[in-house]
């Protein structure tokens, strides 16, 4: 199992500058620490998640490593044009020499964000999904020539190609529907940290259902705390979390209300890496063993850098050497 950071770009201090450059210093620890992948998010509008362009951010982060893979969680394909996203990830692939996987999303329940770009809710899976599908297309051919519901494409080549054949890509959805087509077409599913795991694994298996010879490739992105006793880390991320929470279920209940029965404080905790280093040592080893995920990506809780980098040590000293022998 590989092991990742997951960036968000959080910025406790009001102060976009810093919060780039400490959360480039996190990525560059994590490669030095042995880790495998670092994936960045995509958010709009959110001074506290300042991560808007995380392809531009990705080819920064391109130039600082040498080693590590690095990950898009997600590209939301419903407020951007498929060809640009194609010619950014072809180009994003050839500045990382090939250690590029493509995320995409259809992007959240957040009714913001597809106010300001002018895309309905409704439309918005479609929208992604057919994207995708002349995203992939354009990185592979060599001509290409598109018709949907939404985008079209014209005798297209792109220039330049990537590097990597295919380039592997990933899908963040919760749909059943959608889980099956990105079963038939081979793509590695991905969970955020607030998905639970019971949803997951009907995820999963929908996913094998479908390609009973495929490979979910998953990628699970899971909160991270670390602290001396059990009770102690639940206490501290219960505060960290609890503003998130209750955004996510003031947005959901217009836009995604079957959300609103696991969006609670402590289920989130419970299906995230927060305890004692002894409790999540056995909690990774128990996800290996029940959802085989291809990634497990950490998103460290606490606002103190300091904090954060003492906790992905940690990870790398206690606990990483047993995935490598478990694996």
């Amino acid at each position: 199992m590989r092991t990742g950071l997951f960036c968000t770009y959080e910025n406790p201090q009001s102060d976009y500058g810093s919060a780039y450059a400490d959360q480039a210093q996190l990525v560059q620890l994590v490669e030095q620490l042995g880790f495998d992948d670092a994936w960045v998010a995509e958010h709009h509008f959110n001074p506290n998640a300042a991560s808007p362009s995380c392809l531009s951010i990705l080819s920064h982060l391109a130039a600082l490593t040498s080693r590590i893979r690095l990950g898009s969680a997600a590209v939301l394909l419903p407020f951007r044009n498929p060809i640009l996203v194609a010619e950014d990830v072809a180009t994003l692939d050839i500045l990382s020499r090939g250690r590029f996987d493509f995320g995409a999303a259809k992007g959240g329940p957040f009714p913001i964000q597809n106010k300001h770009f002018g895309v309905a809710a409704e439309t918005s899976r479609g929208m992604a999904i057919e994207a995708l599908s002349l995203i992939e297309r354009l990185l592979s051919e060599d001509e290409v020539n598109f018709a949907g519901q939404y985008f079209k494409a014209e005798g297209i080549s792109l220039s330049p190609k990537p590097l990597q054949s295919p380039v592997p890509i990933f899908f963040a959805t919760s749909s059943a529907e959608a889980v099956a087509r990105a079963a038939r077409h081979g793509y590695g599913l991905m969970g955020g940290p607030p998905f639970p795991f019971v949803n997951l694994r009907a995820s999963l298996n929908i996913y094998r259902e479908t390609a009973p010879q495929g490979d979910a490739k998953l990628v699970l992105i899971r909160f991270y705390h670390v602290a001396a006793t059990g009770e102690q880390a639940r206490a501290e991320a219960a505060t960290f979390l609890q503003s998130f929470v209750e955004r996510l279920q003031a947005t959901t209940a217009c836009m995604q209300p079957d959300w609103t029965s696991w969006l609670k404080l402590e289920r989130m905790i419970d299906d995230s890496l927060i305890g004692s280093a002894s409790e999540i040592h056995d909690k990774v080893l128990r996800i290996q063993h029940d959802l085989a995920p291809r990634s497990l990506i950490l998103k460290p809780l606490s606002p103190s850098l300091a904090k954060r980098r003492a906790d992905l040590e940690l990870f790398a000293a206690e606990i990483q050497p047993s995935l490598r022998i478990a694996a």
